[in-house]
């Protein structure tokens, strides 16, 4: 083999082996996200695959037959990468369960992407990865010197690798799709074969993998049931889909943006008819800036969104403050084209699409009366760099005197661990947060003040409010539902970007108790109810429970109270154990009929937690069995090639 034909073929090898890692990840996110986590499995698979695909390509090299061999083990790479995007989209299906909540999804889909790419990619990057040896050996046989056939071969490959990276993150999956990325490594693969030892064989298959990607493409993920999908987009950064949902539940027709896995979240939303969200976290942000000093900024605010994905807050705050002005900043250039093509968004305000929220903050001369926060990465993380000291420091110098900043934070509890370290960082700049709970969501509205003290009671509703917002501004408005900070002893800081973990911390909380609220107590079981009561009707849960424990004897309605206080903090279990307590305790029979009820609704949801369970499990089982057959599988092929063969 020529030194020539061999910088050939490590090319192309190279750049095939990255372009599948990186779209890999790209081709799994409908199924399984692209968190941290599914990057660390797709990276620590293909490693693992290319150490295993050298040892065998060493193993392979006799003399005077690499050529041969190399041309076997990439045609048969190629082929099966050929195969991957037609069976992903099963492979999601059959590892994650229909109906799976996000907040229960963690183990499911990391486990699950961990088999996904066993089962779909190991095997051919190891086949792959058996090219370096061979051709190594292929030069050496040829009378090239070994320290001159290794440094072609590695300097070649590495420069293919290079453009796989590149080509693949910034044109081939923005402009062709993360099937046709793979199909392409594939056509590579089979290319890099024929290169290797050009044969009519190898040949044809090469020209049949390089027509694939003309195949006839549907969605990546089909709509759900009842639904109409309007567009799919895998851009540079997300994969994205625009769906139709119908009209139920008195809620009018909606269409909705899902990034990535979606599950049962969405990131913006447009109901027909109607500019607010009936009630979704979005709305429980229009009434801030009645909490400004200045009038003209009560009536006309100057907003800014940062994370404005495709234009709720934007078309929010249009509809409310026709004399305000919003900016908004997006990172994803395809979000804003989706919000102005599906979501009637951004027609009047400033738009900087393409353009990071941090980087935003830290260049801009603009003022601003209320800054939003709503910047998330792989659905439920709060990305570290727009939630550190440094950031709100930024933050602060974009506002105008007494202006707010309101941050949309996923928690359930005011002491979860994301909640409490961002309202306790950004107290540490503006010198105290106010925490808000959105009633029925998995989102925590948290609020700093530049310079004055906030205050709830200023964001009553008003008579000339929309109707569908007056009950949100009272509830706004009611002090006992927020919750003061004060400045964090340890402030989340750049230098340490710990987030992640605390995400994980707060996930992990959620998974509830399994035992009853102890009920201990010097009070009556009537004055404790009464307080039980008061607390639940202020949205104050935590205080609700505390209350409950306060009693000398239990009875069905402490019992009852306890339990819709837990659900409302996501404990279904303990809720569930509360209401089969109350009925224990023979209530009236409208009240046993509510509490059977409730049980119903607790059971069903129990037993989808139970399925992420056992999903999660069987996800794990799965990841495990494969790896261990292939390992079994390389043991026996080694064997089967007996030792390595003496040089001729």
């Amino acid at each position: 083999m020529s030194p020539r034909r061999a910088a050939l073929v490590a090319a192309l090898a190279g750049f095939a082996v990255l372009a599948i890692e990186l779209a890999a990840v790209r081709l799994f996110a409908p199924s399984f996200g692209d968190s941290a986590y599914v990057w660390t499995n797709v990276i620590g698979v293909l490693l693992v695959a290319l150490a295993g695909g050298a040892w065998l390509g060493g193993r392979l090299a006799v003399a005077g037959r690499e050529p041969r061999r190399l041309r076997q083990v990439l045609l048969v790479a190629a082929v099966i990468v050929a195969v991957v995007p037609f069976v992903a989209p099963w492979l999601g299906r059959l590892l994650v369960p229909e109906g799976l909540a996000l907040e229960h999804a963690g183990r499911v889909l990391v486990l699950g992407s961990l088999a996904a790419t066993l089962l779909a990619f190991a095997a051919p990057v190891g086949l792959a990865g058996a090219a370096t040896p061979l051709l190594v050996a292929a030069l050496a046989h040829a009378r090239v010197d070994a320290g001159r056939a290794s440094g072609l071969v590695g300097a070649f490959g590495t420069l293919g690798s290079l453009a796989g990276t590149f080509l693949t993150t910034h044109v081939l999956v923005p402009e062709l799709g993360s099937r046709a990325t793979i199909w392409i490594a594939a056509a590579c693969l089979g290319l890099a074969a024929w290169v290797a030892a050009p044969a009519r064989g190898a040949a044809l298959v090469a020209m049949l993998l390089a027509l694939v990607p003309l195949a006839p493409q549907g969605p990546l993920r089909p709509a759900n049931a009842g639904e109409e999908l309007l567009a799919e987009v895998e851009s540079a950064y997300q994969f994205l889909q625009v769906a139709r949902l119908p009209a139920r539940d008195a809620e009018p027709a909606a269409t909705v943006l899902r990034i990535n896995e979606g599950l049962d979240s969405f990131h913006s939303i447009k109901l027909d008819g109607m500019p607010w969200t009936n009630r979704r976290y979005y709305d429980w942000f229009v009434a801030l800036p009645r909490a400004l000093d200045d009038a003209a900024a009560r009536s006309g605010p100057r907003v800014l969104s940062l994370g404005a994905a495709a234009g709720t807050f934007e078309r929010l705050f249009r509809a409310r403050y026709p004399a305000g002005t919003t900016h908004s900043v997006e990172i994803d250039p395809a979000v804003t084209r989706l919000g102005r093509a599906w979501f009637s968004a951004f027609d009047d305000g400033e738009v900087d699409a393409g353009l990071d929220a941090r980087v935003f903050v830290e260049i801009a001369s603009s003022s601003f009366d209320l800054v939003l926060v709503d910047c998330y990465e792989r659905q439920v993380y709060v990305p570290a760099h727009v939630a550190s000291r440094e950031f709100f420091a930024a933050v602060a110098r974009r506002l105008a005197a007494g202006g707010l900043v309101a941050i949309n934070c996923g928690g359930v509890r005011f002491d979860d661990p994301v909640v409490s370290a961002i309202a306790g960082t950004l107290a540490s700049v503006f010198g105290s947060a106010h925490a808000f709970r959105v009633p029925a969501s998995r989102n925590v509205l948290i609020v700093a003040r530049l310079g004055a003290a906030f205050e709830p009671t200023r964001l009553a509703p008003l008579a000339s409010d929309p109707e569908p917002l007056r009950a949100v501004d009272e509830l706004l408005a009611d002090p006992r539902r927020w919750r003061q900070f004060g400045p964090a002893e340890e402030p989340l800081v750049d230098d340490r970007p710990l987030l992640d973990a605390l995400h994980e911390d707060s996930l992990a909380g959620r998974s509830g108790a399994t035992a009853l609220i102890p009920i201990a107590g010097s009070s009556s079981a009537t004055v404790a109810e009464a307080a039980a009561y008061d607390a639940m009707l202020h949205g104050d849960h935590e205080a609700a429970l505390a209350s409950v424990g306060t009693a000398s004897a239990e009875s069905w309605y402490l019992r009852f109270l306890a339990g819709d206080a837990r659900w409302a903090l996501h404990d279904v279990q303990g809720a569930d154990l509360e209401y089969a307590r109350a009925l224990e305790l023979e209530p009236p029979a409208d009240e046993a009929a509510l509490l059977t009820a409730r049980r119903a609704s607790a059971t069903t949801e129990l037993a989808a937690i139970e399925r992420a369970r056992a999903a999660g499990v069987r996800n794990g089982g799965l990841a495990l069995g494969t790896g261990l057959l292939i390992a079994l599988l390389f043991g026996l092929t080694l064997r089967r090639l007996g030792p390595v063969a003496a040089p001729a």
